[in-house]
């Protein structure tokens, strides 16, 4: 399997969350928490913003390397990099919800983490 096949998706996901989160955040946050106290909304959004630039960096490095880097073992590892970004990601979406910190997990980060994890394996296992 071309290892671009899982690199490319898996970056740019992760760049279009970001960039979503950095455009929209007031929007972004109320579609999760709902309406938000109008004392926080400023930071709330700016933590959202903040957050959308560590995705994005993410996937930036994630689409760079994946066109820069031979094919082989240097992609594999990338591959296996942005499997445990994603698994990092969905780990800390979890202990959120287990702390108490969200009253349920919204659904697309519950979805999308794992696939992208599985993607991303497989693409480094075939």
């Amino acid at each position: 399997m071309n290892d671009l096949y899982a690199i490319v998706p898996a970056s740019a996901i992760i760049l279009i969350i970001a960039i979503r989160k950095i455009l929209a955040p007031v929007k972004f946050n109320e579609e999760i928490f709902g309406e938000i106290h109008p004392d926080e909304i400023n930071n709330a959004a700016s933590m959202r913003m903040m957050i959308g630039a560590g995705f994005g960096g993410i996937g930036l490095m994630g689409l760079m390397l994946g066109f820069m880097l031979e094919a082989g073992e240097a992609t594999t590892s990338l591959l296996y990099a942005l499997a445990a970004a994603y698994g990092f990601m969905f780990a800390t979406l979890l202990f959120a919800n287990q702390k108490g910190h969200l009253h349920e997990i919204p659904k697309p980060p519950l979805v999308i983490f794992p696939v992208m994890l599985v993607l991303c394996i497989a693409g480094a296992v075939l």
